[in-house]
């Protein structure tokens, strides 16, 4: 089977392909995934910088906007990389302490990474948010520290961040399969261990969107 027609199938039919996947692992289907990902994340948030121009004040500004878009695009590969490896190693863990009997390498890492494939389209979707949203400054200053506000609650970034939450759903269902037939463990346990990264999603939203002052 090719790698195109295992990430159709791990789309289409989450439960057989993740079966397949668990049993054949090919670790360097994952990385590619992961990569895709990964480049789709520093090309969004290299067009966000090139859209945001932060003003803070008593800084070198010049200087500034280019260390921030540098480390933004740099944070945003490697991020995507560190989530994939510690998040992994922490649902393999919790599945071990369940009763499981997959391996980390390469089986968990690799049904993990395709179960990761939703995210891809999370990348291209912030892409095209980003490309269409019009250049703000923001002014940040000991009057008006909380600026950042006015970007993160406008409607581009609260509706990217309502179908983060929606992605990062449909990810889950592909991931309790990926744990159920790599670890062999109950439906409920794959199920709680699943949701654990979306439960810390919508929790960081609901905090984020609190903290701006729409919850």
């Amino acid at each position: 089977m090719s790698f195109i027609d295992k990430m159709v199938g791990t789309i289409t039919s989450p439960n057989n392909e993740t079966k397949k996947i668990a049993e054949q692992p090919m670790i360097e289907e994952a990385v590619m995934i992961i990569g895709v990902y990964a480049i789709l994340n520093a090309i969004a948030a290299y067009i966000l910088s090139n859209k945001i121009i932060y003003i803070i004040q008593g800084f070198d500004n010049t200087s500034m906007r280019s260390l921030m878009a540098l480390s933004s695009i740099v944070a945003a590969l490697f991020a995507t990389i560190l989530i994939w490896l510690i998040g992994t190693g922490v649902i393999h863990l919790l599945s071990m302490a369940a009763g499981g009997e997959g391996k980390l390498y390469p089986q968990m890492l690799t049904v993990v990474g395709f179960s990761m494939l939703p995210l891809i389209f999370n990348g291209i979707i912030s892409i095209g948010i980003y490309s269409v949203i019009e250049p703000r400054v923001i002014n940040i200053s000991p009057s008006n520290p909380m600026a950042l506000n006015e970007l993160y609650s406008s409607p581009s970034f609260m509706a990217l961040a309502l179908i983060g939450i929606i992605i990062q759903a449909w990810t889950t269902i592909i991931l309790y399969f990926s744990i159920h037939n790599a670890h062999k463990i109950s439906t409920n346990s794959s199920a709680i261990i699943a949701a654990i990264p979306l439960v810390i999603s919508v929790i960081l939203t609901a905090w984020g969107f609190r903290g701006m002052g729409i919850l």
